[in-house]
Parts: structure tokens; sequence; C-alpha cells
């Protein structure tokens, strides 16, 4: 190669790199975003469904996150696990597009 086209060719690769990691540090920020988002419902949810009353233990655990509404917390629960594994689909999806 000439030293023209050599210089074509670095320009055309820093170029390239600069704004894969434009474009991955913007990817990046949005899924902080979005994970400081739903972060923030879970909290508020779990500070409506909380109640001062203690539960009081019959016949084992399960009777407990059942009484006074703390069905919420599982339904919480499962909500945040499925919204996780979406996410990470997404991502993973995303990985095998680019590549």
């Amino acid at each position: 190669m000439t030293g023209k086209t050599e210089k074509r060719v670095w320009e055309i690769r820093n170029r390239t790199r600069r704004y894969r990691k434009r474009y991955e540090a913007r990817m990046l920020s949005c899924l902080v975003m979005c994970c400081l988002l739903l972060f923030t419902a879970i909290g508020v949810l779990f500070r409506s469904v909380q109640t001062p009353v203690a539960a009081v233990v019959a016949d084992g655990y399960s009777t407990v996150l059942l009484r006074d509404g703390a069905g919420a917390y599982v339904v919480i629960g499962i909500v945040a696990f499925a919204a996780g594994v979406a996410l990470t689909v997404i991502c993973i999806r995303l990985k095998k597009k680019k590549s």
C-alpha cells in the first residue's frame, strides 16, 4: 500500500473506533437509566405495600407471604425478575447483531 492509502485506512479505523465507543457509551448510559428507573419504581411499590403491623407466623412462612397484602411483594419480585431477563435477552441480541 502507498502512504496515502495507509493513512486513509488508519483514519477510517480511527473514526470507526470513535463511533463504536460513542455508541457503546450511549447504550450503557441508556441501560443504566433503565435500571435506575426500575429500581426506583420497585422502591416506590415497596413503600406503598408496606404495613407497620408485624404478621403473626401461623403454620409456616408461606402463609405470612400471603397475609396482609404481602402478595404484592411476590408479584413485584416476579415482575422484576421478568424485566431483568427481558433486558438481558435484548442486550445479548444487540451484541450478536453487532458481530
